[in-house]
């Protein structure tokens, strides 16, 4: 048996910041997750698999654009001509109050949010029980592992839809946690909603498959699916990049005091050197130890440095950003050292906090959008820390300017 899962396709993603990009660029980034989108559809019919798994998300928003569903009917349709069936679920992103206003092929199952069970017979005549549901609200808080049924009798695999994270009781993302995922006795759990691929148990694999495509300059790195091969008895997924875009963080090998004609040099000739097999855009972080002389540090805070490498970079890699590497100053804050900064966070930025201030919030569109993301408790707190650290510097540097 092989099958392929995905999660997290994001159709319909408001890229920002577009406008700074060629046009080229432009024009691959907007066209990113459709191509995906295709490329999981290519995978699926070389490979032959059995079926196909979407585990939520396949949009960015509860209302798609026509492109958006155009798309995705396009592939399911594809995948029904190939006789390859597709069980799909939404989630948080694209909750459905009645998934009956789909009209999708007929080798397409779609979950309701009753936690179900479909069953289907392979090629190979095995038969494989799969468990899922839909998000029909933005939040579901109850743990709905608790609705999934124990491995069935007489199948010969039993796998899990699950869209959503660990957590407890209350958390907005169908909570979990991997030890009652394990109690069900499955054979596979095919998990949506983290961006990162992440592996939460190895046998039975428990797994996330990460976003088909990155969105942001923080989710990283070759972005794809899962296939999932029957070996004996067990199920093991193999990793398959897809995205024809990528997004890279380097730090290029810099030491000493550099001028800015040999800084953009040296930039230039190791950006061009580097190894690149899918277009790439990087985001520039220069090493801390690396000294700058008064106008290399004037073109680099100014930007002219960052315009001067764009003129000069290869087809393959677009620097976005670039930037010198902060330096830790959290132990000098007001006093106080870093593990004080970081126990102050952890007590102030709490989830039900958080939670709590996103009910006032969510009236804002911008606002709505950004408190969608799988943003966990830990980078809340980084977030703020680093938000406080700005404005006490700044504060620091208007009380100098006024007593001058």
């Amino acid at each position: 048996m092989k099958f392929l899962h995905a999660a997290d396709l994001h159709l319909d993603t408001p890229f920002q910041g577009l406008d700074a990009l060629p046009e080229m660029w432009q024009h691959r980034l907007t066209a990113a997750p459709f191509t995906a989108l295709q490329r999981l559809v290519d995978l699926a019919i070389t490979e032959q698999v059995d079926f196909v798994l979407l585990v939520g998300d396949l949009f960015d928003q509860q209302a798609q654009s026509v492109p958006a569903q155009a798309a995705l009917m396009a592939a399911l349709d594809q995948l029904a001509a190939e006789q390859i069936p597709v069980i799909l679920s939404f989630g948080n992103h694209d909750f459905q109050p009645d998934v009956t206003t789909w009209h999708f092929p007929a080798n397409v199952h779609v979950f309701d949010a009753q936690v179900t069970t479909v069953e289907l017979t392979t090629k190979q005549q095995q038969r494989v029980a799969i468990t899922g549901f839909s998000y029909d609200q933005r939040w579901v808080t109850t743990p709905k592992v608790q609705d999934f049924p124990l491995k069935r009798t007489g199948v010969d695999y039993q796998i899990g839809m699950l869209h959503g994270q660990v957590g407890t009781s209350g958390d907005h993302y169908a909570p979990f946690a991997v030890s009652d995922l394990l109690a069900k006795h499955y054979d596979y759990w095919a998990l949506g909603h983290i961006h990162q691929r992440q592996t939460l148990n190895a046998m039975p694999p428990v797994m996330y498959p990460g976003n088909l495509q990155g969105r942001y300059r923080d989710e990283l790195g070759a972005k794809g699916a899962l296939l999932v091969t029957s070996q004996g008895d067990q199920l093991v997924p193999e990793f398959k990049p897809l995205a024809p875009l990528v997004w890279t963080n380097w730090t290029p090998e810099l030491s000493g005091q550099l001028d800015r004609p040999t800084l953009l040099t040296q930039l230039s000739a190791q950006l061009q050197a580097r190894p690149v097999t899918v277009p790439e855009l990087v985001v520039i972080t220069l090493p801390a130890t690396l000294t700058l002389t008064p106008t290399a540090e004037l073109a680099l805070t100014q930007g002219a440095l960052l315009a001067q490498l764009q003129q000069q970079a290869p087809a393959t890699s677009w620097p976005v950003t670039l930037q010198l590497a902060a330096t830790d100053t959290t132990s000098d804050l007001f006093g106080m050292d870093t593990a004080i900064w970081q126990q102050a966070g952890e007590t102030t930025v709490t989830t039900e906090k958080i939670a709590a201030l996103a009910d006032h919030l969510l009236d804002e569109p911008f606002l709505n959008q950004t408190l969608l993301e799988a943003t966990t408790p830990e980078q809340w707190q980084q977030q703020v820390l680093r938000l406080l650290q700005d404005h006490y510097h700044l504060t620091l540097q208007g009380g100098d300017s006024d007593a001058n």
